[in-house]
């Protein structure tokens, strides 16, 4: 992984093997996983699920959240929780990689969210479940 990776990488435990996004499958369910150390990032292959996250290939971009929303969730019954759950949160960009997963909301660096179906989840580690 090359260290001008603008996005936080992360290790499921200090010993862990692959490098993770902080919206990763892998990831989920655990208090506090361990953000990657320089040699890490410098020596630890990225999970595949992560590295098509990090890649720009096949992402899709919105206009706005309501629109991706909307794309994934025809009813637009989530809109206005995910709105709330954003807060005033600041990004210039929204779009799903190409697993279509999650959209992210972040700038031209990073991802600062990942919403997912009932749940949006803050770089912070901030869960926000409106299911």
């Amino acid at each position: 992984m090359p260290s001008e990776t603008p996005e936080t990488l992360f290790v499921a435990h200090a010993t862990g093997r692959l490098l993770h996004v902080r919206a990763c499958p892998q990831l989920l369910g655990l208090d506090a996983p361990v953000v990657a150390t320089a040699t890490q990032v410098q020596t630890l292959g990225t999970c595949v699920w992560c590295a098509k996250e990090l890649s720009e290939a096949g992402r899709r971009y919105f206009d706005s959240v309501e629109q991706a929303v909307r794309t994934l969730d025809p009813s637009g019954d989530a809109v206005r929780a995910t709105q709330e759950a954003l807060g005033d949160l600041a990004y210039d960009l929204v779009w799903v990689p190409p697993s279509y997963s999650h959209i992210a909301v972040g700038d031209k660096t990073h991802a600062v969210a990942w919403i997912g179906r009932g749940c949006v989840m803050h770089a912070d580690g901030r869960l926000i479940d409106f299911a």
